[in-house]
């Protein structure tokens, strides 16, 4: 017998809501999943939050790393540490990503206002269609606005 810490009557709800479908997934399987997803819901969580924050790297790395970057390519340029060439090097590569980080908010910035128009002309087209739909004639097929 399943579910024996259910009393009669409950069981017998059991019974007849494990006959109903719900999306093509049955209620008592839902049921005896419950218990398993309340376990693994967390622990999945989990995994995936200390896996995206392994990935995430601090300010002062990024800088680390930049700044190795641009030594090293000074470097294969030739120009000696310390000398006139490498400090305008060093500057140069300075700007350079200073450039590609304007670039980027400016893409960033497009892009949110790109989305916000498009929002914005579908939330128009829904008012447009549910505005028509009132008129529409009785009997007529109904309008979808979604």
């Amino acid at each position: 017998m399943f579910a024996p810490h259910l009393t009669a009557s409950a069981r017998s709800d059991l019974i007849w809501t494990s006959r109903r479908q719900t999306s093509g997934v049955s209620m008592m399987t839902l049921y005896f999943l419950t218990p398993i997803l309340r376990i693994l819901v967390p622990i999945v969580t989990s995994i995936l939050l200390v896996v995206g924050l392994n990935g995430c790297a601090t300010l002062e790395e990024r800088r680390r790393v930049s700044l190795a970057q641009d030594i090293d390519t000074c470097a294969s340029f030739g120009a000696a540490h310390g000398s006139p060439d490498y400090t305008g090097c060093m500057l140069t590569q300075q700007q350079r990503r200073d450039a590609q980080g304007v670039e980027a908010l400016e893409q960033a910035r497009l892009a949110t206002e790109i989305n916000k128009t498009m929002q914005d002309m579908t939330d128009s087209r829904i008012r447009n269609c549910e505005r028509q739909r009132k008129h529409d004639r009785p009997g007529a097929r109904r309008r979808t606005c979604a």
